[in-house]
């Protein structure tokens, strides 16, 4: 329902840019420094709106990027932490049964 929301609204948006871009058809001249294309002010804003949508989906993507990494790294530390506190269990385990392992063998031996 929320992803609907979003998906209305952002047409919404959408539509009202397109209705303001196509009020506004008048040639204009873009200094570029060294030239001067003139091009009609809606393809200006089209373009303007596509970079500006292009730019926030490449630095928004970043940021989960990054906090994806994050909560896998925090998985992957707890995860380590966990194998190496049951290794450390079963090898005193292990020590415990060589143990009574030595111990049965020494009573069979002096029996």
């Amino acid at each position: 329902m929320k992803k609907q929301r979003g998906f209305v609204g952002g047409l919404i948006i959408v539509l009202l840019l397109v209705i303001f871009a196509c009020l506004n058809t008048k040639q204009v001249a873009i200094n570029f420094g060294f030239f001067q294309p003139k091009m009609p002010l809606i393809i200006i804003l089209i373009i303007m709106i596509l970079l500006g949508a292009v730019i926030t989906m490449l630095l928004g993507n970043s940021k989960e990027v990054k906090q994806k990494q994050h909560q896998l790294d925090n998985q992957k530390n707890e995860l380590s932490k966990k194998y190496e506190s049951q290794l450390k269990k079963k090898d005193q385990e292990i020590a415990q049964l060589n143990q009574q392992l030595k111990d049965l063998k020494s009573k069979s031996i002096s029996e």
